[in-house]
C-alpha cells in the first residue's frame, strides 16, 4: 500500500518510484501511439522527406553561387569541415529535434486544454514533470526517426557516410541532446499555461534557434555578439558533436569538452523549465486561466 510511506520511508520511496514509472509508462505509450498515427496517416511521412530535399537544394544553390566547388575556402577556414553540403545535411537532420522540442512542449498542455481535460489532469495526483517528460519524449521519438531519414538521404545524395565509431559518438550526442531539449520543452509548456498560443511562440522562436545553433550556417560566421546566445543553446553543442563525429570521425576523448557544455546547458534548461512550469501553473490558477485556451 502506498500509505506505507507514513510508517516506512523505504516503502514510501518505492511507492513514489512505482507511481512515477506508471505515470511515465501510460503517458508515453498513449502519446507515442498518437504520434505514430499522426506520422503515418496524416501525410507527415511524405513531408518529412520532401522538405529536407528542398533545403538541400537551397544549400546546393548557395554552394554554386559561391562558385567554390564542394569545399568553399572560407567555409573550410571557419569550420574545418570538408563539405558545406554535408554540414547542411546534418543541420537539417537536427531541425526536427529543435522543432519537436519547441512545439511538443507547448502542445502537451495546449492539446489537453483544447480537449477540456487539463482541468481534471491538473487536479489528479500525479507528478506533472514525469507526465510532461513522457509526453514530449514520445514526440521527440518521431523526430529521432526523421533524423535518420534525413541522414539516409544525405548518404544517398551527398556521400555522408560515417564510420562505425563516429556513428556511435554521434548517437550518444543525439541522445544527450534529446534529454537536454526536454528542458526547452518544459519552458515552452510553462509559457503555454498562461499564453495560450504555443504554435505562435514556436513560430517566433524556431528561426532564431535555427540560426543561432548553426543548422544552415557556421556559428563562427555570425556576429560576435550572438556567440554567447548560441553557446547557451544545447542544440548548438549537440549538433557540433554530431558533425565532428560523422564528418571528421572525432572520438569521445576529443569531444569531452563539448559533451560537458551540452550537459551543462541541458541541466540549466531543465532547472529553468522546472521552476518556470511550477511558477506558471500557480500563476494560471491565480488568474483563473488554467483550463481556458
Amino acid at each position: 500500500m502506498c500509505a506505507a510511506w507514513r510508517t516506512s520511508p523505504s516503502k514510501g520511496g518505492r511507492c513514489i518510484t512505482t507511481s512515477f514509472a506508471r505515470t511515465f509508462r501510460s503517458t508515453f505509450r498513449a502519446s507515442l501511439i498518437t504520434q505514430v498515427r499522426a506520422y503515418t496517416l496524416s501525410g507527415w511521412t511524405v513531408t518529412a522527406v520532401i522538405v529536407p530535399i528542398f533545403l538541400f537544394a537551397g544549400a546546393w544553390v548557395v554552394l554554386r553561387f559561391l562558385d567554390a566547388g564542394d569545399s568553399p575556402g572560407r567555409f573550410f577556414e571557419l569550420t574545418g569541415y570538408p563539405s558545406y553540403l554535408a554540414f547542411v545535411v546534418l543541420g537539417v537532420a537536427f531541425n526536427g529535434l529543435a522543432v519537436g522540442a519547441l512545439e511538443d512542449g507547448g502542445n502537451a498542455i495546449y492539446e489537453e486544454e483544447s480537449n477540456g481535460t487539463w482541468d481534471l489532469l491538473s487536479l489528479a495526483p500525479f507528478n506533472r514533470f514525469v507526465w510532461m517528460f513522457a509526453k514530449t519524449l514520445a514526440g521527440l521519438v518521431t523526430s529521432f526517426i526523421d533524423f535518420f531519414a534525413v541522414l539516409a538521404l544525405g548518404a544517398f545524395f551527398f556521400d555522408v557516410a560515417p564510420t562505425a565509431s563516429g556513428l556511435l559518438v554521434a548517437l550518444v550526442g543525439i541522445l544527450l541532446t534529446v534529454l537536454a531539449l526536454q528542458g526547452v520543452a518544459y519552458v515552452m509548456a510553462a509559457l503555454g499555461l498562461v499564453w495560450k498560443q504555443p504554435y505562435a511562440l514556436a513560430f517566433i522562436l524556431s528561426p532564431a534557434i535555427i540560426l543561432l545553433s548553426g543548422m544552415m550556417f557556421p556559428v563562427q560566421a555570425l556576429p560576435a555578439w550572438t556567440h554567447p546566445l548560441a553557446n547557451a543553446i544545447p542544440l548548438t553543442h549537440g549538433l557540433h558533436i554530431v558533425r565532428e563525429a560523422i564528418l571528421l570521425d572525432r572520438g569521445f576523448a576529443e569531444l569531452l569538452p563539448v559533451f560537458g557544455r551540452l550537459a551543462l546547458t541541458g541541466a540549466v534548461f531543465m532547472t529553468v523549465g522546472f521552476l518556470a512550469f511550477r511558477f506558471m501553473e500557480t500563476k494560471a490558477r491565480e488568474l483563473g486561466v488554467l483550463g481556458r485556451y
